[in-house]
């Protein structure tokens, strides 16, 4: 149906057709005009129903280029049943090739109506495809389409749905693309394919290592392509095609080599070609992989510091704190009892810090404060999240007594280390060029701490100024716990994060440990 569309997208105010969409646009009338005869809600008009087709097939419109080559890479042919479980406007059924038994499926009836009107699809289940297509299951050569992608707010948490698929059984909830995921890989026939987008999550992040591992022993993923940022309007998601075959369930993960490539832009898909007839393609065997998406295996740019120190090796990373909703509290003006907040927009895009405008102030004794996020001269900041300041950093100048709030981590350098030189290599073309092979995320770029424990720094950087090798415990710094503590306190074991649940917000913080008084 589109990255990101759940539910009904809500009434705008009436916007001009995009260009691209224009040689369409008396047919997008037309299927506007069989909304209203659809028993229609009170209040629902055409021009409610001309909105809502222009946010259908503008805000969540998979381009066709995206469709002809999926349905290219798959080795779709006349004569094959195909499907696609969230058809949305029905791009994927309309560039099938002729003499294919197209069938789509679509929750909300008035979107089904609008498929029918323009592609002209006859064999249309309007229904939940979660339930409705598990009759199905085994029926087609081909499951193709860009599911729902699921935020928080909008996981599946019917028991009686998760009790169905292998990746929901026993869970409280579950992402929409994992269960797409499974019931586009059981809709098909032995040896049939999947053609499917899923966002960078279920390919990289860690809690979603088990879904990884079901996809391996199911399926031979024989691509995945990486799609540019921007490509589906109105959002910046990062997402993926994937084409698989389905094999035997095997009890060990299948190691056939799957082909990377990233994609720069649209305009390479009109000509890509399936390996090995087309360059770029890169085979990676994914079973020895834990990120899957192609960025992580492309070749280490030009001047990388590949024989470079371990990131986490010369510094211990935390992550600042803040607290949001009702326990918000940011102050103006600074006090006696207050302290400054370092937030992202505290940071300038060339690097270093912005003190002089939008510095926010905390209460020492409020819910924001924490003394674990205080930051001291010596630190490096770190912008973790955010899609047009990921990867901003600044060394904490002397004298700055702050906290960073959630937004970032704190690099405490373990001995001696420049503090500066890391910071200046962070915001410089290479630092920054090496930091985006880290980031993740569906709409916000994200860099985790473990990610960015990775990350290979110069080697001149070490060595350098003395920072804090004479002063570790001024700094909370205990990575060699006594054996006597380490007996009484056991291993620290960090909590498993579970798909579908946010942490508890005493977590968010996990990793820093609260400096004893006395």
């Amino acid at each position: 149906m589109g990255v990101g569309c759940v539910q009904l997208p809500t009434v705008e105010r009436r916007r001009a057709f995009p260009a691209v969409l224009r040689p369409h646009e008396a047919t997008i009338h037309r299927a506007a005009s069989m909304l209203v005869r659809i028993k229609p809600h009170k209040g629902f008009d055409l021009c409610t129903a001309s909105c809502t087709v222009t946010r259908m097939v503008g805000q969540f419109f998979t381009p066709e280029a995206v469709a002809r080559v999926m349905l290219r890479l798959a080795g779709s042919r006349p004569g094959q049943r195909i499907m696609d479980p969230s058809c949305g406007d029905g791009v994927f059924l309309r560039c099938c090739p002729p003499g294919c038994a197209v069938h789509g499926c679509e929750i909300d009836p008035r979107y089904a109506a609008v498929i029918k009107a323009i592609s002209g699809v006859c064999q249309t289940t309007i229904d939940d495809a979660l339930v409705a297509l598990l009759p199905l299951w085994g029926s087609f050569d081909l499951a193709i389409g860009n599911p729902p992608f699921s935020a928080q707010t909008h996981l599946e948490r019917r028991p009686q749905v998760l009790r169905g698929f292998d990746l929901g059984a026993g869970r409280p909830s579950q992402c929409l693309e994992v269960l797409f995921l499974e019931l586009f890989v059981k809709l098909v026939k032995p040896r049939g394919r999947i053609a499917i987008i899923l966002p960078d999550g279920p390919l990289s992040n860690r809690p979603f290592q088990f879904v990884r591992d079901w996809v391996l022993r199911q399926v031979q993923v024989q691509m995945i392509v990486s799609l540019p940022r921007g490509l589906f309007r109105e959002t910046s998601a990062k997402t993926n095609i994937i084409i698989a075959r389905r094999l035997p369930a095997s009890q060990q993960p299948y190691r056939e080599p799957t082909w990377m490539r990233v994609c720069g832009g649209i305009g390479e898909l009109d000509t890509l070609k399936a390996p090995p007839h087309d360059h770029g393609w890169r085979p990676v065997i994914l079973a020895d992989a834990s990120d899957w998406r192609p960025e992580a295996h492309e070749d280490a740019p030009m001047g990388a510091n590949t024989d470079g120190i371990r990131l986490g090796d010369v510094c211990r990373l935390r992550t600042g704190f803040a607290c949001y909703g009702a326990k918000r509290e940011l102050f103006e003006r600074p006090s006696s009892n207050r302290i400054p907040l370092l937030r992202a927009k505290n940071f300038k895009a060339e690097g270093g810090l912005r003190l002089d405008h939008d510095l926010a102030y905390v209460c020492r004794d409020g819910p924001m404060f924490a003394e674990d996020a205080v930051v001291r001269p010596g630190e490096v900041l770190f912008v973790r999240v955010g899609m047009g300041c990921y990867g901003r950093a600044a060394s904490v100048p002397a004298r700055l007594h702050a906290q960073a709030d959630d937004w970032i981590h704190v690099l405490t350098p373990f001995a001696r280390l420049d503090a500066n030189g890391l910071a200046d290599w962070l915001n410089s073309a290479e630092g920054r060029q090496q930091v985006s092979r880290l980031a993740k995320g569906v709409g916000a770029l994200s860099v985790s701490k473990s990610s960015l424990a990775e990350l290979r720094v110069p080697r001149a950087l070490v060595n350098g100024s003395l920072v804090l090798s004479e002063a570790r415990a001024a700094y909370g710094i205990d990575d060699s716990r006594r054996a006597d503590r380490r007996a009484v306190e056991g291993p620290r074991v960090a909590p498993k994060a579970r798909v579908g649940h946010p942490a508890p917000l005493k977590r968010r913080s996990l990793g820093i440990r609260r400096r004893r008084n006395g």
